[in-house]
């Protein structure tokens, strides 16, 4: 009798188990804003275009990238550019707010919602009172979103191996010796004083996972897309004003006569870039689209 009522009490007890188990409620997703790499996507509103689309991948090593494109703004085109840097977290009043910082003279800044929402904030940090959605939800994968962009570090060429320090980061990248690496290998060949020295360059690159050697684990390494130009004497360091080069450079201004430009939530800021394929001019005028040529 007492063998059958442990057996009876052993079996009652699994079962409560399992209904225990199958009536738990699903655990919320936990935020993971630092623990792991993490993509946020969403449109926002537009002045002059259908609207604007923003990607932000924020990784753990508290760096980040964004991609930033304008749906059908060039002639019925996208128009994207990217911007990376350095993100941080902030307790402000009570609300969990994220700055990002990417060499612009203001950061992004975005309110942290629950775990799966960020909502953009305007350039002072304030929340923007509109009907219109200016949240980024998360995304199931991570879009570690490679470029092609426009990149500054400072590099070095030594003994068949090239390395990439990028300044608004602050991270070193092993560079592949292919495609446009050979003029950037050339240009710090005839340019550098000392073997190993450091030269500060500017480049259209992407970044890509790769081995190291068989059995390692990937890591990202940057191909050089197309070489700009060495900038000796100059660093990374802030004081050192970051001179950029004319053509494929996204120029936008930043104070007329005295006074700052103010970009207001969901417009569009007048920008131009002028391309070398054909001398050709497209930017924003704060109004109307612009195209044509330059000399």
């Amino acid at each position: 009798m007492s063998h059958c009522l442990t057996r009876l009490l052993a079996a009652a007890a699994i079962l409560a188990g399992c209904a225990q188990q199958a009536a738990e409620p699903d655990r919320p997703a936990r935020d993971v804003i630092g623990r792991e790499a993490v993509t946020y996507e969403g449109e926002i509103p537009c002045a002059d275009c259908p609207g604007q689309r923003l990607t932000l991948t924020l990784f753990p090593d508290f760096t980040f990238r964004l991609r930033h494109t304008y749906i059908g703004a060039r002639n019925g085109r996208d128009d994207t550019f990217h911007e990376l840097g350095r993100w941080a977290r902030a307790q402000d009043d009570g609300a969990n707010r994220l700055r990002l910082r990417s060499g612009t003279e203001a950061p992004r800044q975005f309110l942290i919602v629950g775990t799966e929402t960020l909502r953009m904030l305007d350039s002072e940090g304030r929340e923007i009172r509109s009907a219109l959605n200016y949240d980024l939800k998360r995304m199931p994968k991570v879009d570690r979103i490679p470029g092609p962009m426009r990149l500054r570090g400072m590099y070095v060429y030594l003994a068949d191996a090239a390395t990439f320090n990028e300044c608004l980061t602050g991270k070193r990248f092993p560079v592949l010796i292919e495609q446009g690496h050979l003029a950037l290998e050339r240009a710090y060949l005839a340019a550098r004083r000392t073997p190993g020295e450091f030269l500060a360059a500017t480049l259209e690159g992407r970044f890509v996972e790769r081995a190291p050697e068989p059995g390692a684990a990937p890591r990202e390494h940057i191909v050089v897309e197309r070489f700009d130009r060495l900038w000796p004497g100059e660093t990374c360091a802030p004081q050192a004003p970051a001179r950029a080069s004319l053509l494929e450079t996204y120029w936008r201004p930043v104070e007329i006569e005295g006074g700052p430009v103010m970009i207001h939530p969901g417009t569009r800021e007048p920008h131009l870039v002028l391309s070398s394929e054909g001398n050709r001019v497209r930017g924003f005028t704060g109004c109307n689209n612009l195209t044509g040529a330059f000399e």
